[in-house]
């Protein structure tokens, strides 16, 4: 009987056989995703490179009202980078702590992240450990920015302190042949797969997303991202647009924000003077206008804090 059950247990292939197999299968056409593995180093060898600390975030909530809802778990995977490259280096620790939300969890929510109320029953995130965690972070990560933003600043003052940066909105994922920016298809087409929806865990696979994504351009996803994150973009308002412009305004990009009875784009810093120009001839007809901009970086861009505003006469 202890034979028959050392046979039974005995895997039928080895890791080596199976790597041999999926080339010969990649040959045909055939596509195979590996189970995710946290990595304590990206690097292959040592590198001369000059490394920063980054910190990727991912929060579950339970919902997606940021003022009413709370944070249930934060997730953190602290990692080294070259700031000019993008590239990965070591990994420095992950960070998950739950917290009772102070009402029962939503079942629907608990749909999504599994998280229930006898989980949580009890726990709180100890904020001294967040603040030590991310302090020598030069910039705070998140698959989703304005959704995680919005939540962890209220909750743990030190983040409106640092710039942040997301892999959802500041890499053209599409223009680089992907035709989701969904952090599974992103771990599909990178050849990974995972269980998501635990905060630690879709951390580590979007570091790995971060890493090895196959890009059109060559440009590493980490490089792409940064250099987005870096710009320095103006928030314009046309005040007072007339109406009849309303076509041409959105036409060109511009929002309408119904609280304020404003038109509204992003536009980068340096484009300024030109777009300027643009309102006052193609919008106010040449006439006195009023142009208000708003200063937005990785200090304030994905959240709901102003930055400095000034209105320009024309």
């Amino acid at each position: 009987m202890n034979n028959l059950k050392a046979h039974v247990n005995k895997p039928l292939i080895n890791n080596a056989d199976v790597d041999i197999l999926m080339e010969s299968l990649k040959d045909l056409g055939y596509r195979f995703t590996r189970p995710l593995e946290e990595r304590s180093s990206y690097l292959t060898e040592p590198t001369n490179n000059k490394m920063l600390r980054a910190v990727i975030l991912d929060t579950e909530t339970t919902g997606t009202d940021y003022i009413q809802d709370k944070i249930i778990e934060l997730g953190m995977v602290a990692f080294d980078y070259c700031p000019y490259t993008g590239m990965i280096g070591d990994v420095h620790g992950t960070f998950n702590q739950l917290e009772y939300p102070g009402f029962p969890i939503p079942p629907e929510s608990t749909k999504v992240h599994h998280i229930t109320d006898d989980m949580v029953e009890g726990k709180h995130i100890n904020d001294d450990e967040v603040e030590a965690f991310i302090a020598s972070a030069s910039i705070i990560i998140a698959h989703n920015s304005k959704f995680d933003r919005r939540f962890v600043e209220p909750r743990f003052p030190i983040f409106k302190t640092k710039p942040w940066a997301c892999s959802f909105a500041q890499i053209d994922w599409s223009a680089e042949g992907l035709g989701s920016s969904k952090l599974e298809f992103l771990a599909y087409r990178s050849g990974f797969h995972y269980e998501g929806h635990r905060a630690s865990t879709d951390c580590h696979a979007l570091l790995e997303v971060l890493h090895c994504a196959p890009t059109e351009s060559g440009i590493l996803p980490m490089k792409q991202m940064l250099d987005n994150a870096r710009l320095k973009e103006y928030k314009v308002s046309a005040l007072n647009a007339p109406f009849e412009s309303k076509d041409l305004l959105k036409s060109r990009g511009y929002r309408w924000n119904a609280e304020r009875k404003v038109w509204h784009t992003f536009i980068q810093e340096s484009e300024f003077d030109a777009e300027a120009e643009w309102l006052k001839s193609e919008v106010y007809n040449n006439k006195k206008c009023k142009i208000e901009r708003e200063k937005v970086d990785a200090f304030n861009r994905f959240s709901d804090r102003v930055g400095a505003i000034d209105v320009a006469d024309f």
